[in-house]
């Protein structure tokens, strides 16, 4: 049985050979590699229990990339191995989270060596356990209290979420106003080892771009007029936690520059200052917009997208996940129940069907300020009735064609794109399953999906 996953990082081939060879002797699976810029992106790709680090090396020191490592890993245990001279880089090492240190050369007779290893080995295990434990106990919690949902695209946007949670990566959240973005990105930073550490939002729309650089990096006192005391930015204020940047398209093209090197260095210089401030933060941004046909135009740097896409999560409109509607409106009566003190029962089915008829360009927003009015109209005791609705969700619902030539095909494109939606919903985007559901052949179901512009793509799992 394999003890553990070593990683050997030294510029000494000889070294790489003779410890592989002895380690896995002992039934550990052992990886070498002679550069530590290449051994950090193979940790961003690969699961290792322990790193056996050299102290000198001629691109990085064993402490550099021990901080480099911490900055996206801190379940892989560290050993630096080091030369008698210095022990006190060592030491230093170890207070920048290193498990502990070995000299060199390194005695594998010594069963002291081998006990060192083992732990350290064992802890990454347990920590890695751990890790795996309170990410199944959020998320047991978290599907209802943060995304309230029955629909299987929203279901497989949360199975996105579990999966990339875990991980410093950045994430790209794409949607209209008022799917829910914020909620997202709430989740994904309650879902992962920051939670208990400052989850900070930021609208870019709603920032001047004047004032978007101070607002990012902060400044100091003095470096303009206004600037009469030291300011953190958002970015120093979420460190160890996360920031979420919500319409990252709305950042001016000379600021996604040093947001950018930011990114890249994770490090800032506020405003006026020269002092770089290091900092552990994990970016999730959002937006409305197309950036990659912002990219294209010119408005937006293609260096910047590709890196803060690191992954992306699509969250549907509100239209294209109806059967969420009546759950959503009965968490909408519930809360705003207790906000406002009143005691409304529910809503009735003819109501209930409005909001459902309804295309919601708002979306889950709109949705919430409408049931939030309607809570207020509605008497203590009654269920929300037509006439407590906005009246534009009424008069756009009543709009129909009354040709009937005109009026049949209105209602039967409507008819059929909620059809096959459901279909597709509810076997994951199978066009074979959904035809044999349907009782028709796949070839006639793949013709009705292009007739009706319904792409089953959006509805299979990640």
């Amino acid at each position: 049985m394999e003890k553990g996953k070593i990683l050997i990082v030294d510029d000494e081939e000889d070294i790489l050979h003779s410890f592989k060879v002895i380690l896995e002797d002992e039934g550990y699976k052992v990886e070498t590699i002679s550069d530590p810029v290449e051994a950090l992106e193979m940790l961003k790709n690969e699961d290792f229990d322990l790193v056996l680090s050299d102290m000198r090396m001629p691109k990085m020191t064993g402490e550099e990339f021990l901080i480099n490592l911490r900055k996206f890993n801190r379940i892989t245990t560290f050993i630096v191995m080091t030369a008698y001279g210095t022990i006190d880089n060592a030491v230093q090492c170890m207070k920048e989270g290193a498990f502990h240190y070995i000299t060199k050369p390194v005695d594998f007779n010594d069963p002291a060596v081998w006990k060192l290893i083992e732990e350290a080995v064992e802890k990454a295990k347990i920590l890695r356990e751990n890790q795996r434990l309170r990410i199944e106990l959020e998320i047991s919690k978290s599907e209802i209290e943060f995304i309230i949902t029955k629909n299987q695209l929203m279901k497989n946007v949360i199975d996105f979420i579990k999966k990339v949670s875990p991980f410093d990566n950045t994430v790209l959240i794409y949607g209209e106003s008022g799917v829910g973005k914020e909620l997202v990105a709430r989740a994904i930073h309650q879902l992962s080892p920051r939670k208990n550490k400052p989850f900070i939002a930021l609208n870019c729309a709603n920032i001047s771009g004047e004032l978007m650089e101070a607002e990012f990096f902060g400044y100091k006192k003095g470096s303009f007029t206004g600037a009469t005391e030291d300011k953190a930015g958002i970015l120093e204020k979420a460190d160890g936690g996360t920031v979420f940047l919500d319409e990252i398209g709305e950042i001016p093209y000379d600021l996604q520059a040093k947001f950018l090197r930011f990114l890249e260095e994770k490090e800032i210089r506020r405003i006026g200052d020269d002092k770089p401030i290091k900092l552990d933060v994990r970016v999730i941004t959002a937006t409305n917009r197309n950036l990659k046909k912002m990219v294209e135009e010119g408005k937006f740097r293609k260096d910047l997208y590709y890196r803060i896409g690191g992954f992306k999560i699509e969250i549907p409109p509100l239209r294209d996940r109806k059967d969420d509607i009546p759950l959503l409106v009965n968490h909408f009566i519930k809360k705003y129940n207790e906000k406002y003190g009143k005691n409304i029962v529910g809503i009735t089915p003819e109501a209930l069907e409005v909001l459902v008829r309804y295309d919601w360009p708002g979306n889950v927003r709109q949705l919430e300020s409408i049931i939030s009015k309607a809570i207020i109209l509605a008497d203590d005791g009654q269920f929300i009735e037509e006439t407590h609705l906005d009246p534009e969700v009424k008069i756009s619902v009543e709009e129909f064609p009354l040709e009937y030539s005109k009026a049949k095909k209105s209602y039967t494109e409507k008819f059929m794109k909620t059809y096959l939606s459901v279909l597709l919903s509810i076997t994951g985007g199978n066009i074979s399953q959904a035809a044999k559901i349907a009782k028709i052949e796949r070839q006639s179901l793949q013709k009705l999906l292009k007739k009706y512009r319904v792409d089953p793509s959006k509805y299979r799992k990640y």
